[in-house]
């Protein structure tokens, strides 16, 4: 038997699986039909980012999600993104957040999502022009 109590944190997700795992062992002990065992995971996409000019592109792997099952919040310059996918009997959650730069402009976020991939445009504030000040 697999002591999950002494597993790194390092490998997120792996509780889960053995959770799942655990669950199904307990269902054929109990003899019912492991297809009837309800399975959820959550696990943190994968994301790349990269910059553009005047920001960044903020790109979240989200497969089979749609658009309603998506949750995203900005706070305190924090980007959250949750989501969730289900399929039969398995529920599959998505949570991630990322700390945004100061000098992004968190008021004008653009997101989309296509083909499993929720997409940010995150564009720098304009700064104040550089402007020469005389003396009087």
């Amino acid at each position: 038997m697999i002591n999950a109590n002494v597993i790194p944190t390092t490998f997120f997700g792996l509780q889960n699986l053995i959770d799942g795992l655990t669950g199904m062992n307990a269902a054929c002990e109990r003899n019912e039909s492991a297809e009837n065992v309800k399975r959820e995971c959550t696990c943190s996409p994968k994301a790349d980012c990269y910059e553009v000019e005047n920001g960044f592109t903020l790109e979240v792997e989200l497969p089979g999600v749609k658009k309603d099952d998506t949750d995203i919040q900005v706070e305190k310059n924090i980007l959250t993104v949750k989501a969730s996918r289900t399929r039969k009997d398995t529920t599959v959650r998505y949570e991630r957040s990322f700390r945004l730069a100061e000098d992004i402009d968190t008021d004008n976020i653009q997101v989309s999502l296509e083909n499993g991939i929720l997409s940010f445009s995150l564009a720098k504030k304009q700064q104040a022009a550089a402007r020469k000040l005389s003396v009087a």
